[in-house]
């Protein structure tokens, strides 16, 4: 071990040894930890608590502790005597603590009311242990349920070993797992199941681009979104980051790899959203089918905007089609560079009558800068020839010079 414990008192009878000679004795050695945690909670810091027996004399006592070659950080440590039921005759004060000059070592003074033990505890931050997230997620063949194992990989560059430590995530059971140097080692942390899932297809013709820009195809995003609420079967803690391996059970009963996304950290009742593809069977073409500048005043202009979407889904299944569309963006399409003037990152519109989307914008979704619609999308049914749906986005700018 790099870091060392030393108890005792110098006795009287060896008041004329010198203080150099009287080496530390390191914690692997004596006394052995009788509880290290390794508490990996808080994304930003590792904290580590370890528990000592420490066997002490009547009197003033000096316990040393150094930590070189590692990284603890040694304005988090903090040194406590706890109370055991075997020891509660030895009473125990912390009179100071010192630093020896020059040396990544520190030295608490305790004094004993009589010879025993007590059991002491330190906490200290350190850092080089290195964690991570994944997951492995497994939908029905309806795609409306997944069951979600939430794995945790930690990396021990810390210059410590911590032999046979718990690992404490903050959620679910604390795991045993011995933590040697330069070691690397992985746990199950959680599962989840009949997790339900909405499967949703998107475009956003400034985000996510087009599949035939000629033909004025946007590309269509597939997504699998899950809401951390206790209704779907989460909630009780938020979701790390990490990497999704997404799999699909088919009709047989086996998995099939559908693919993998980043996993965004997603707080207690927020929405999680996972990448799975692009469709190739919905076709949705966007045209701008009308940009009409109307005189206000002098040289201020509102601006009449006409987006149509023409979609047409080929699936045997209706779906759900999230359709996007970026303000600045669309500004940007109807106006020159040379008409865009100081205002450009003005931007007053409102949404015109000519919009023929059913329902109201999705609101969580959107914001000043961008509208979302979601629209159901029939399934094809056998049919030779797929009905065309047509829905319109009327934007008025207001106020342009």
């Amino acid at each position: 071990m790099n870091h060392k414990i030393l108890y005792g008192v110098i006795a009287f009878s060896l008041c004329a040894v010198s203080v150099n000679t009287y080496a530390r004795i390191k914690l692997i050695t004596l006394p052995v930890r009788e509880h290290v945690e390794i508490q990996l909670e808080n994304k930003n810091t590792t904290i580590i608590e370890e528990e000592r027996i420490v066997p002490l004399k009547k009197g003033n006592n000096d316990i040393d502790f150094s930590w070189h070659n590692t990284t603890i950080r040694p304005e988090t440590i903090v040194f406590r005597v706890i109370e055991d039921a075997a020891e509660k005759s030895v009473k125990t004060n912390i009179l100071s603590v010192s630093y020896p000059p020059n040396e990544s070592a520190l030295t608490w003074k305790v004094s004993a009311s009589q010879n025993g033990s007590a059991r002491v505890r330190i906490t200290y931050a350190i850092s080089g242990l290195n964690r991570n997230y994944h997951y492995i997620a497994r939908t029905n063949s309806k795609e409306t349920k997944m069951q979600m194992a939430q794995y945790v990989k930690v990396n021990n560059q810390s210059g410590e070993s911590f032999l046979d430590a718990y690992m404490n995530t903050g959620e679910g059971e604390k795991i045993v797992l011995p933590m040697g140097l330069n070691e690397t080692q992985e746990f199950l942390n959680q599962q989840y199941t009949a997790v339900p899932i909405d499967k949703t297809y998107t475009v956003n013709a400034s985000e996510l681009g087009y599949r035939n820009r000629a033909q004025d195809k946007l590309n269509v995003l597939m997504h699998y979104h899950l809401q951390n609420d206790t209704k779907h079967n989460l909630g009780k803690h938020s979701l790390a980051p990490g990497k999704f391996r997404i799999y699909q059970q088919d009709k047989s009963g086996t998995s099939v790899f559908v693919g993998e996304d980043w996993g965004d950290y997603t707080a207690i009742d927020d929405e999680g959203k996972l990448f799975i593809g692009e469709a190739r069977d919905i076709v949705v073409k966007r045209i701008i089918e009308r940009k009409k500048r109307q005189r206000i005043n002098g040289n201020l202009y509102n601006i009449d905007t006409l987006v149509k979407y023409e979609i047409e889904n080929f699936k045997d299944k209706p779906v759900n089609l999230i359709i996007e569309e970026s303000i600045p963006a669309l500004r940007n399409e109807v106006f020159s560079s040379s008409q865009r003037g100081s205002y450009n990152n003005i931007i007053e519109w409102q949404v015109g009558d000519d919009t023929s989307f059913s329902t109201k914008p999705i609101k969580k979704q959107g914001s000043s800068q961008k509208i979302v619609y979601q629209i159901s999308l029939p399934a094809r049914k056998g049919q030779t020839k797929v009905v065309k749906l047509e829905k319109k986005l009327n934007i008025t700018f207001k106020n342009e010079w």
